[in-house]
């Protein structure tokens, strides 16, 4: 009876695996459409941006509100993350990143300037 019990389970096994397999690919491959695939792509484009990547909802966000701001905006936001770290070389550390930052922006847009007069 044991014997008998172990071959059913492993025949069970055999077959069950693989049409459940098939039958779990052929679910995926006729379901209707959700509302993630019919997603407007992002605006800023890419391909992990079209709405399914694993990094479009924080960083992404955070920049789109950062362009939005106003300077007063901008200034009381970089002081309230200033306000909010309380080692002091951690401090140190975010001012040098914010001057680096800073510098390239200003590179980046006297590049982009440039090239808009050139083409006018």
């Amino acid at each position: 009876m044991k014997k008998l019990t172990k071959t059913l389970l492993a025949t069970t096994l055999i077959l069950g695996l693989p049409l459940g397999a098939y039958a779990a690919s052929e679910a995926a491959a006729t379901a209707p459409a959700t509302a993630q695939s019919t997603a407007t792509p992002c605006p800023m484009g890419g391909p992990m941006m079209d709405g399914k990547g694993p990094h479009h909802g924080k960083r992404h966000d955070r920049m789109m509100r950062m362009q939005n701001m106003t300077p007063e905006q901008m200034k009381a936001n970089l002081q309230q993350r200033y306000d909010k770290i309380e080692d002091p070389a951690k401090k140190a550390e975010f001012i040098k990143n914010l001057d680096v930052r800073s510098d390239t922006m200003t590179k980046h847009a006297e590049v982009m300037k440039e090239f808009a007069d050139a083409n006018k």
